[in-house]
Order: C-alpha cells, then sequence, then structure tokens
C-alpha cells in the first residue's frame, strides 16, 4: 500500500544557485548532499527538518528535461508550502527579490498568495485557517 510521498525532483541549470536560492532566500535546509560518481550531485532540501518530503534538486542533463526548467508545473502552481505567517514570510521574501504574484489574499481554506523559484517554476504560499 501506497502511504506517503517522500520526495520531488526539481530540475535546475545549476545546483549552486538553486540551493542558494532555496536555502539563503527561502531559508530550506539541505537534508542531503552527496556525490554519486562523475555525472550525478543528489541535492536534497527541505522548509524545515522535520518534513518528510524533500525536494531534490537535480541538474539538467539532457536536452529534454533542459526544456523543463522553469515549466514543471506546466503553467499551474508546482508545489505549495505551508507558513504560520504568510504576511511576514511575504514580506520577508519580496525583501529578498522575490518575485510574487500580488499579495496574500483569502482563498479556500486560508491565505494565500503565488511566487516564482529563480527559474520561473510557479509555487505557492498558504496559511491554513486558524
Amino acid at each position: 500500500m501506497i502511504k506517503k510521498m517522500v520526495q520531488t525532483t526539481v530540475y535546475v541549470n545549476n545546483l549552486e544557485e538553486a540551493k542558494d536560492f532555496y536555502v539563503n532566500t527561502l531559508g530550506f535546509v539541505v537534508r542531503a548532499e552527496e556525490q554519486f560518481g562523475s555525472d550525478w550531485e543528489y541535492l536534497a532540501i527541505s522548509p524545515d527538518r522535520r518534513n518528510e518530503t524533500v525536494i531534490e534538486l537535480a541538474k539538467a542533463s539532457t536536452s529534454e528535461q533542459e526544456k523543463l526548467i522553469g515549466k514543471q508545473g506546466g503553467g499551474l502552481n508546482m508545489m505549495m508550502f505551508e507558513t504560520d505567517d504568510i504576511k511576514a514570510d511575504y514580506n520577508r521574501l519580496k525583501a529578498q527579490g522575490v518575485i510574487f504574484y500580488g499579495e496574500p489574499q483569502t482563498v479556500p481554506g486560508g491565505m494565500g498568495v503565488g511566487f516564482k523559484d529563480l527559474y520561473g517554476n510557479e509555487l505557492d504560499l498558504f496559511e491554513p485557517e486558524k
């Protein structure tokens, strides 16, 4: 029986610049970073060490993968991240240059706002109703 999702992958142009954005701009943590041979470096991040699901940042290695960079969501939000203070996180991230689609607003179940990562992938910040 399938029990839960443990990892998703985001293709990137450069592992170090992607790591810098997700860790130093968004505030995520590195969960694993290992080199497997000369052609594969495994880099997994998450918003917090307690998260069960990690995001693998993978260097695109084929032309098909390169075409997906920044478009993996196909025009929809690719991932949604929960926050306990959307307005504070919005202001902090906006001050660091993160591109948002407007300001936090009421959405079903709470408050939400969309934003882009450094490659243009569409992401979402969500604060559930209390």
